[in-house]
Formats: C-alpha cells, structure tokens, sequence
C-alpha cells in the first residue's frame, strides 16, 4: 500500500496507471456506467491538486485490487491443495480397509491351518496308540492261545 507521505507522480505513472485499470477492469465485462467512470472527461480548470489526488487514489485501488486478486488467487490455490490432501487422506484410508481385511484373512488361514495340524498330530497320535493297543491285544491273544 502506499504511505500517507506526499509523492510526486510524473504523468507518464498516472497514464500507465490509469490504462492498466482501464484493462484489468474491462476485462470483466464491464457495464456502460463503468466505462463512463474511467473515461471522465479531463479537468482542464488548471486544478492540478484535485487530479494528483485523484490519481494517488487510482493508484491505491489499483494496488488493492492487485493484494486481491493475490490472495483471491492464494485462497483458490489453498482449496486446491485442500482438495489434494481430502484425496489423498482417502486413498489412504481405502489403504488401511484394504489392510485390515487382508490381515484378518491371513489370521483365518493361520488359525485354520494351526487347527489342521493339531488335528493331523492327534490323529497321527490316536492311530499309534490304537496300533499299539492292539498289537498288544494280538500278542496277548497269541501268548494265551
């Protein structure tokens, strides 16, 4: 922004002044009243003050319209960002589903597997002692015939 001290503005400033915000305003469809606005027909009374005045104040609207469109442009960029990371944060969270289903079917295939081979040890188990019990049987039968 500029400062409340008095400068001193050459014309060529005020012109390049007054044409950038000619431009930056008509470039958004600007109605007839508007265009009428900017060109005012020059104070040719010799009143020198009242056009630096006026002109100082062009060239603080144009400064403000500038800060902005700067943070007009800030704010799209950081919705934008926003918009990126809420994406992001829901690729990670499918991630995390993903995982945590896998994760309990690999638990099931480990218990079920762990069941199997408990079941395949007493079986093996079961079928020795059967197998001794009736050899035994067989012997005894044997020994006492």
């Amino acid at each position: 922004m500029l400062s409340s001290s008095k400068r001193s503005l050459s014309k060529e400033d005020i012109k390049t002044a007054d044409k950038d915000e000619k431009e930056s305003l008509l470039e958004h469809d600007s109605d007839l009243d508007e265009e009428m606005l900017f060109t005012r027909p020059s104070t040719s009374s010799g009143n020198e003050n009242i056009d630096n005045k006026m002109d100082t104040v062009k060239l603080q609207i144009q400064e403000v319209a500038d800060v902005m469109r700067d943070n007009v442009q800030k704010v799209i960029d950081r919705g934008e960002r926003l918009e990126d990371l809420q994406q992001a944060s829901d690729r990670l969270n499918m991630a995390g589903n993903e995982f945590r289903e896998a994760a309990k079917r690999a638990q099931r295939r480990a218990w079920l597997q762990n069941v199997k081979s408990r079941i395949i040890i007493i079986s093996i188990t079961v079928t020795i002692v059967l197998f001794i019990v009736v050899l035994d049987i067989m012997v005894l039968y044997l020994v006492l015939r």
